[in-house]
């Protein structure tokens, strides 16, 4: 992580990135604690499934991150999109305690506040996702601006 801090990036991408690694590990947290046996789900989580969500979410959340470290146009769109995968996850793994766990009432709603915590990570993160689209946005106009003043002397 520190390895982003060190590449020229703005600090509002800078943030991005580090709510998107935040989101990431408590995604990863909540799917990891939902394959232990006191969950009590009616239907339980293999291990390989853990392992194969886990090589998933690590590698389209890295290939976004990266893609943004380089700069890429379009990485931040791309990110978004594995956001709002995640965020339905999020609530798709909520819905579950309450729906399809028998586990205690305490465990239902430990696991629904980490999942729910998760769900307004991702909601942060989209609006720090936006107000850097503004940051691009503004830039963008100046440069053009900026070019038109010149075409014109």
């Amino acid at each position: 992580m520190a390895l982003f801090w060190r590449i020229n990036l703005r600090n509002e991408e800078k943030k991005v990135i580090y709510w998107a690694v935040i989101s990431l590990i408590l995604f990863l947290l909540v799917n990891w604690l939902m394959t232990l046996d006191f969950m009590h789900l009616a239907r339980s989580v293999r291990l390989s499934e853990a392992v194969r969500v886990t090589i998933i979410a690590g590698i389209l959340y890295l290939a976004t991150i990266l893609l943004a470290a380089l700069k890429v146009k379009i990485s931040y769109y791309l990110m978004a999109a594995v956001v709002a995968i995640y965020t339905v996850g999020f609530v798709g793994m909520l819905t579950t305690m309450f729906t399809g766990s028998e586990a205690n009432i305490v465990i239902k709603l430990v696991m629904a506040g980490l999942s729910a915590f998760g769900v307004i990570v991702n909601f942060y993160w989209f609006i720090l996702a936006f107000k850097l689209r503004a940051v691009f946005q503004r830039e963008s106009l100046a440069k053009q601006i900026n070019k038109n003043k010149q075409f014109k002397k």
